[in-house]
């Protein structure tokens, strides 16, 4: 009797903790906080700092698991973040979303790649100051090679 009055609650929590979702806060910048929200296919991302508060939904179209990784993907000293997924096909290749930190707006931008439709099989290479990623053209893989400095001009 004890048994079945236990495994009640636990097979309920089972089935609740996939539901739970997955917090990431880290610091752009000096003063500034930035909460991401990660739950489903959907991600809720939050920045406050004495001077700005603002959030906002990014809705991902997945079907696989999606994660969140936080570095500095455009070398500037701020803090961006990425999520990412393995593809919805066999799972070979990771395809991730780039989102750069602003620090005059405030607010995460999503950058795009210098080819390709987006970062696919992502690599940050820090000390060319670039992001690797995969590209196909005519059915044959190439390597994306996007860097900054043409962009702050």
């Amino acid at each position: 009797m004890q048994f079945k009055n236990l495994a009640v609650p636990l097979l309920g929590l089972m089935w609740a903790i996939p539901a739970l979702a997955e917090t990431t806060t880290f610091s752009p910048t000096k003063g500034v906080e930035a909460t991401l929200v990660l739950e489903g296919s959907t991600l809720n991302v939050a920045v406050k700092s004495e001077a700005h508060n603002e959030s906002w939904t990014i809705n991902f179209e997945a079907e696989n698991e999606l994660h969140v990784q936080v570095d500095d993907f455009n070398f500037d000293g701020a803090q961006d973040f990425a999520v990412w997924q393995l593809d919805d096909g066999m799972g070979t290749y990771g395809y991730s979303r780039v989102f750069i930190y602003h620090a005059k707006s405030g607010t995460f931008e999503e950058l795009q790649p210098d080819c390709g439709d987006g970062f696919i099989n992502l690599r940050v290479d820090k000390k060319r100051k670039a992001l690797l990623s995969t590209y196909w053209d005519m059915s044959i893989p190439k390597q994306c090679i996007t860097r900054f400095a043409k962009r702050q001009a």
